[in-house]
């Protein structure tokens, strides 16, 4: 082994550390333009390695074999045991909102990124740290066995390939704005934002990851205002509730549980539209996430305190409001600005051997919905036709939304068939209205198209408008059904399954 390490590093935590400890060791140390310099001024003994950029031809060929290798201030260079190198933060640089395209080439670590590559490629020969993580650990162990197992250079070795991998894929998600996401070659590079406390089981562990060089968005650009930690059963309940609420114009109250619409009102006052998502579901609403479109205000936080829900998001709260809820034990309070939607989105799904990747489904409507039945639906069916179709979006298929007035009564989802799904939203209904028609139209919508059999069971339960996709071989026989019983229905020419 000879005792010789290169150092050119961006990061420079724990460099002098980890130089002195190298000297220490008898390493001759080699250096390049700041890195020399931070180590010159700390009195550490180095080898300056001049040249000229973009790349470092001569550390290059020495870390090759090939000799003679001098650099251009006529430092002749060994081959290196040790080399240490971390690059240019670019995602820092390109998440900024002032960054311009044109600045981009002014970033980009061509020097380093070389001399990574040629040292991880090399990673039975040589010890590659490409994190100060790796300092210490490496340190003790050329103190206490004088070098390196090959398990562990190989790791290290497969550190310094995901750095460049990440900064890579960083560049390239910059250039394309994420657009070719369903190209041929597709390459995610993913930033830790967070650890969770968990994952959906206790036992699981998980994290919450956003790509690289993004502007924070979304709920990674939440601010936690009170309360513990999140799990991942937390952020997908947020993300279901908070983005149904904004599906809105008028004041709303989301509640979700399990990554679906339990209770969903749009009442005249945003306390009055938590009380009655809550009255929705009850059970459902046990231990949810509470979501609203507007400032929280003191007469909804008084309402919040006095149930268990585990967390609650807003684009802001009132003084009042905030200091209620911060005095709730366990609650977890959270604030997010209405996010800009990104063309670009995408949902992706973990399968066996790969990954599922789709656009986001964006759209309410593809049109305006076809009224297909002879009576045409009121202005009150309309607007809770509305309320049922966007809380129906966000339940999981085969699901089935009741809605009555501005007020959610039931939802149905992940069932097997859309017969199933209105059974059992119109079972679920009983204890808070009559099967028979109250004081409302009740409407309902279905994320699938519906068959006659299950628009049988809807009307016989009282249903007066529906709104469906549309496009099955039982349209036409449905229409006739409606026309029979005086019922309403809507096409939406649009399906919104979700899994």
């Amino acid at each position: 082994m000879d005792k010789t390490a290169y150092l050119s590093v961006y990061d420079k935590t724990g460099l002098e550390e980890f130089a002195l400890g190298l000297e220490a060791l008898g390493f001759g140390i080699y250096a390049s333009g700041s890195t020399y310099k931070l180590l010159a001024e700390a009195g550490i003994e180095a080898e300056e390695v001049r040249y000229s950029p973009p790349v470092p031809y001569a550390v290059l060929k020495a870390m090759s074999g090939r000799f003679p290798a001098v650099s251009e201030n006529g430092v002749e260079l060994p081959r290196f045991y040790v080399v240490a190198a971390n690059l240019y933060p670019i995602a820092s640089i390109v998440g900024q909102e002032e960054f311009a395209i044109g600045e981009l080439t002014n970033y980009l670590d061509q020097a380093n990124s070389a001399v990574l590559r040629a040292a991880a490629r090399d990673f039975e020969n040589v010890i590659t740290a490409s994190s100060p993580e790796d300092y210490a650990p490496l340190l003790l162990a050329l103190k206490e066995a004088g070098g390196l197992e090959p398990e562990v250079k190989k790791q290290l070795a497969a550190r310094a390939w995901q750095h460049l991998a990440a900064y890579d894929a960083t560049v390239a998600q910059y250039l394309s704005e994420t657009g070719n996401l369903l190209g041929d070659e597709v390459v995610l590079s993913l930033k830790k934002v967070s650890d969770l406390e968990y994952g959906e089981n206790r036992h699981q562990r998980a994290a919450f990851y956003a790509l690289s060089g993004a502007r924070p968005r979304g709920l990674n650009a939440a601010k936690t205002l009170a309360g513990a930690g999140l799990n991942l059963n937390h952020y997908l309940d947020l993300d279901t509730a908070f983005e149904l609420a904004l599906e809105f114009e008028e004041p709303v109250c989301v509640i979700s549980k399990h990554d679906r619409p339990t209770g969903v009102c749009s009442a005249g006052t945003q306390a009055e539209s938590l009380r009655c998502a809550l009255k929705s579901d009850p059970a459902g609403a046990v231990g949810g996430t509470a979501a609203f479109n507007r400032q929280v205000e003191s007469e909804t936080a008084a309402v919040l305190a006095g149930t268990f829900i585990e967390s609650v998001i807003a684009p802001d709260y009132s003084p009042e409001a905030l200091k209620i809820l911060r005095a709730k034990e366990g609650l977890r309070v959270l604030s997010l600005s209405a996010p800009v939607l990104s063309p670009y989105e995408v949902e992706l799904h973990s399968v066996s051997g790969g990954v599922l990747i789709e656009s986001k489904d964006n759209r309410l409507f593809s049109s305006e919905p076809a009224s297909v039945a002879r009576r045409k639906p009121s202005d009150a069916e309309l607007r809770a036709l509305l309320l049922a179709w966007k809380t129906v979006k966000y339940a999981k298929t085969y699901a089935a939304v009741l809605a009555e007035g501005h007020t959610v009564l039931a939802v149905s989802a992940s069932e097997s068939s859309s017969y199933d799904a209105v059974r059992s939203a119109l079972w679920k209904m009983r204890d808070k209205r009559s099967i028979l028609p109250g004081s409302g139209p009740l409407v309902m919508a279905a994320d699938a198209a519906l068959p006659l059999k299950t628009l049988q069971a809807a009307l016989a339960g009282g249903v007066s408008a529906v709104i469906q996709p549309g496009g099955w071989q039982d349209d036409e026989d449905c229409i006739k059904l409606c026309d029979s019983k005086g019922a309403a229905m809507l096409f939406a020419g649009i399906r919104h399954f979700r899994h």
